[in-house]
């Protein structure tokens, strides 16, 4: 990612600011097409329903092979994908954006519709700065079905007017309905090659070592947002630092599959 990405998100983060500090808090049970006491979702960003991520161009989606597996990937020897499930948070989120933005890195975030009211502008401020968003289920549970999929793909495109084509599930656990959940909804499924272990919170220093003494070419690294991991966003400097030592670039998950995007004007 180019200096210009990383400002344009900064100054797009400025503005929709705003917007967040007039979010509502999320409430659980919510369906799908509307918010906490059945308030209608607000409508995504751009006269088309697509999030606006440069002069005259919105990114609307992506096209996946649904129901496949992915684990690793890219025929580039010097790409890895560094990823982040649980998000959208407040707090975490928007540190790690920063992060990515000082090594003009992108990365792809899985997140949990249950997370979406309320940090709209949050997730419009990942996908402005070139970076992804994936399905993480609704509310991660084990074994998501159809509905818990298509409920957080709609909560996504409404809030960012981006429809997902990956999904991570929970745990990173498959059975045959979880991928037929995935390939009804549309949706690539994406586990890991490489995990960094920062559920377990060993040390920022014990996350960045892992991650970059043990990244190949085409890695998917695993690591977590959701408000709680602070060793996750102290350990990523070093990691990025580490890794592009070693002559590594970051890519999104999307980017290191080679999948294709879909733009609208």
């Amino acid at each position: 990612m180019s200096p210009v990405i990383g400002n344009r998100r900064r100054a797009v983060a400025v503005i929709l600011s705003l917007a967040t500090s007039v979010g509502l808090l999320w409430i659980d049970q919510a369906s799908p097409a509307t918010g906490p006491a059945g308030r209608a979702l607000p409508p995504a960003a751009g006269a088309d329903g697509g999030t606006p991520v440069g002069a005259g161009r919105q990114v609307l989606g992506c096209e996946s092979r649904p129901g496949s597996v992915a684990s690793a990937g890219g025929s580039n020897p010097r790409q890895v994908a560094l990823t982040f499930d649980d998000g959208p948070s407040p707090i975490q989120t928007p540190e790690i954006l920063a992060i990515l933005d000082r090594f003009g890195a992108r990365a792809t975030f899985f997140e949990e519709g249950r997370h979406v009211y309320g940090r709209e502008a949050l997730m419009r401020q990942v996908l402005a700065g070139g970076d992804e968003i994936g399905n993480h289920s609704f509310d991660h549970p084990h074994d998501p079905g159809y509905g818990q999929l298509a409920r957080a793909d709609d909560y996504i495109r409404r809030a960012t007017g981006f429809q997902p084509c990956l999904f991570r599930p929970p745990y990173g656990l498959l059975d045959p309905k979880v991928v037929a959940a995935a390939r009804r909804a549309g949706l690539q499924i994406v586990l890991w090659s490489l995990d960094s272990h920062d559920d377990h919170h060993p040390g920022a220093a014990a996350i960045a070592s892992r991650v970059v003494g043990r990244a190949r070419p085409g890695s998917i690294v695993l690591m977590h947002d959701g408000g709680r991991h602070p060793q996750t966003v102290r350990a990523l400097p070093s990691i990025l630092r580490g890794l592009r030592r070693l002559g590594f670039g970051f890519v999104t998950v999307s980017e290191l599959l080679g999948e294709r995007m879909r733009y609208g004007r």
